[in-house]
């Protein structure tokens, strides 16, 4: 064997080295991404469509929540001018580890506990047209609004 022999022979191993390296760390890299992009959307839930509140005979808006892995709906749209009541439902067991056991409405000063599988109803004072107030878990990963039109 020639000298040049040996060198590339080395030349290549420490290539396929490097090569193989390099794909250990793409793979690694993919499987956090993926794995990040399936926290966010535990966290946050899938981005569910607006459901616009349903006018009550007593000039109440009134929705329904269901809050299991995040709040289903997350977006409410309720008509300007009107009181809105939400019942938030929390549809999970009173053993499961889940920050939902807290529903907080910053803007209308709202911190109540969420009891597993009990409805709690939250009240919000008439808004200006324009208006979105937010409500969150305790721990503030889980997030939903209300926006007024």
């Amino acid at each position: 064997m020639t000298l040049s022999t040996i060198l590339q022979t080395k030349w290549n191993r420490r290539l396929q080295t490097r090569r193989l390296r390099l794909a250990r760390l793409c793979a690694v890299c993919l499987a956090g991404a993926v794995s990040l992009a399936g926290v966010v959307l535990l966290i946050t839930g899938c981005a569910s469509k607006p459901v616009a509140a349903v006018m009550g005979t007593d000039g109440v808006q009134q929705v329904k929540v269901i809050v299991k892995h995040g709040y289903s709906p997350s977006v409410i749209v309720a008509q300007a001018g009107k009181p809105l009541k939400i019942e938030f439902y929390r549809d999970e067991d009173a053993n499961a580890e889940s920050c939902a056991k807290d529903l907080i409405i910053p803007s209308e000063n709202v911190q109540i506990p969420l009891p597993a599988h009990e409805s709690q109803i939250v009240e919000i004072k008439p808004q200006a047209a324009g208006t979105d107030v937010e409500f969150q878990c305790g721990m503030h990963m889980m997030k939903g609004k209300i926006s007024f039109k």
